[in-house]
């Protein structure tokens, strides 16, 4: 069957990648990435078709392109999506232009207002407390009024420390950009702060508790909301193994099955409270030492590491398809299947991490329907990274 829809998700790294299979593997048909140019794991690939233009950062720049994109596919809807923060940024930030380039666009995600709430660390913290969702202890440290030596820390070391607005923090380039950084006293806090402050970065940093965990104890619940604002679906990850290079600290290399009923019922009532609409995903700390769920962050979007849903037995994409184009209403339901999905093999992942389960393994970036030399080869040189980076921490933690 001609479907009548094609998806377009800006940017091509892995989540885009994981965007593209969940669209094969339920309509088989290929998702347009529409990028500043070709990036490994959506390049080489027979379910993509990529489009690319160094300049898509400039918003009229991205209009254009997608008028292109619409212009290309006159009779089919469009279902745009994003995969990192500044894409999400300016697709909600012109959501109704992009409506307005043709009937044909679909843009399910939330409104600038909320997305300004939810995207600032310090309102959505404030947020958290008014609907009674468990978050860190948090002070904010801004560096358009706020001065390092001076700044009054009413907190016990040791700290985490990170940028309030990742849009501006991830497009700023110096030497040892961490997307979160651990301090353990207050020359720590003054050097980090000074770095960044010398950087350019001028917006607000959230000072942290930091609470101890270990991978085991790292989760991301991911939900979709549809246009109704009702949740229909939540599944969720219990991390296995960190990305370790400083610039991608916080993301994922292996991931497994993870359940719990209370949990997820409260995020869904979270959720629904604030009216949001899409996809989302919290990351989730359990605290030991109180016996808690914490709540890190909320991303207005898939993860970059999204592909764990499709391995928990929910397809996104057919979420979105169903509500916005056959107007299916869903019951809730939680995700409890098993799954481990990695970067690497296997047999490496094995090797890392002994005696978890890969009855149902999958690989984020390499389908079985979808290979060849080009993308072994990349694989192979982003397999090397990982690993190198996972046995680099381990010697450095003994």
């Amino acid at each position: 069957m001609k479907e009548n829809f094609v998806g377009v998700i800006l940017g091509g790294d892995m989540n885009s990648y994981a965007v593209a299979r969940a669209f094969y593997e339920a309509y088989g048909i290929k998702t347009i990435v529409l990028g500043r140019f070709p990036l490994y794991p959506t390049n080489y690939s027979k379910i993509i078709e990529p489009y690319y233009n160094k300049d898509l950062l400039n918003e009229e720049v991205m209009l254009k392109e997608l008028k292109k994109i619409d212009d290309l596919y006159p009779d089919k809807k469009k279902i745009v999506l994003s995969n990192t923060d500044y894409y999400v940024k300016q697709v909600i930030y012109n959501k109704e232009n992009i409506e307005a380039i043709s009937k044909n666009f679909i843009v399910p995600t939330i409104e600038k207002e909320l997305f300004d709430t939810l995207f600032n660390k310090g309102s959505f913290y404030e947020l958290c407390n008014e609907l009674n969702l468990e978050h860190p202890k948090t002070i904010i440290f801004d560096f358009s009024k706020d001065e390092i030596d001076s700044f009054e820390l009413n907190l016990e070391f040791p700290l985490f420390m990170k940028p309030g607005n990742t849009d501006k923090y991830t497009r700023l380039e110096f030497e040892g950009r961490q997307k979160g950084i651990k301090v353990d006293n207050i020359e720590d806090f003054k050097k980090n702060l000074e770095i960044v402050k010398n950087a350019g970065y001028d917006d607000k940093f959230i000072i942290q508790e930091y609470i101890e965990s270990t991978d085991d104890d790292m989760f991301v619940y991911t939900f979709y909301a549809n246009k109704d604002h009702d949740v229909q679906v939540m599944t969720a990850g219990k991390i296995l193994m960190h990305d370790r290079t400083p610039e991608l600290i916080g993301n994922y290399n292996a991931i497994t099955n993870a359940y719990d009923e209370q949990f997820s019922y409260k995020l869904k009532e979270f959720v629904e409270k604030i009216k949001y609409t899409g996809i989302g995903h919290f990351d989730v700390v359990f605290d030991r030492a109180r016996n808690r769920y914490v709540v890190f962050e909320i991303n207005i979007r898939q993860g970059r590491s999204n592909m764990y849903t499709l391995a928990s037995g929910v397809n996104l994409m057919q979420y979105i398809v169903d509500d916005y184009i056959n107007n299916i209403k869903k019951e809730f339901t939680i995700a409890n299947k098993v799954f481990t999905v990695s970067v690497v093999s296997k047999k490496q992942l094995l090797k890392c991490v002994p005696n978890c389960d890969v009855s149902n393994h999958y690989r984020f970036c390499l389908a079985p329907y979808d290979m060849n030399l080009k993308r072994l080869y990349c694989q192979y040189k982003w397999d090397k990274r990982v690993l190198e980076g996972f046995k680099k921490y381990n010697h450095e933690e003994k």
